[in-house]
């Protein structure tokens, strides 16, 4: 029986790492994409606190379609806990957050996964993605235009359809 449940450990570990690596590699593909960081209006936003914002957005995007993916409860929480760890560990490490950032980056990032699900859940947009770039948007610099919304919507759309296909390859 305790075999069983290392293996469940060990599959939610490996999945959380895969999370965050999707997210960390999703997010660093975006800010490598200057033409369109400057279509969008992003070009002169800070790149710290774009990185923060875009990380939180994939991790939404992830959780949304990972508990959808994952039927065991008890298994995707144990990797989104990694998946959210691995995030913590790699800012106390290269960002030099200390507790007290780390805490407040906690609570932060859950108030704004209920602001993405409240926007989606309130929206009248038949468009799930479009909601949450606005979302986004709207949390970075509330200015930007429709063209903005438009061509994160479309990133945001292809990356929550690639995520099945890269889970059911670990």
């Amino acid at each position: 029986m305790t075999e069983q449940k290392s293996t469940e450990t060990v599959k939610a570990e490996d999945y959380g790492n895969v999370l965050h690596y999707l997210v960390g590699s999703k997010t660093d593909e975006f800010l490598m994409q200057e033409e369109n960081l400057q279509k969008i209006g992003l070009s002169g936003i800070d790149r710290d606190a774009l990185y923060l914002e875009l990380t939180i957005v994939n991790m939404f995007i992830v959780i949304k379609q990972y508990t959808c993916w994952e039927k065991d409860e008890d298994v995707f929480t144990k990797a989104l806990d990694q998946m959210h760890f691995l995030l913590f560990h790699q800012l106390k490490e290269y960002s030099n957050y200390d507790q007290d950032d780390i805490e407040q980056l906690h609570e932060q990032i859950f108030i704004k996964y209920d602001q993405y699900s409240d926007a989606i859940q309130n929206s009248d947009e038949d468009n799930w993605s479009k909601t949450l770039s606005r979302a986004l948007l709207n949390n970075i610099d509330d200015e930007i235009e429709d063209t903005g919304v438009n061509l994160i919507a479309k990133n945001i759309e292809k990356f929550y359809k690639s995520i099945p296909n890269i889970l059911n390859t670990v």
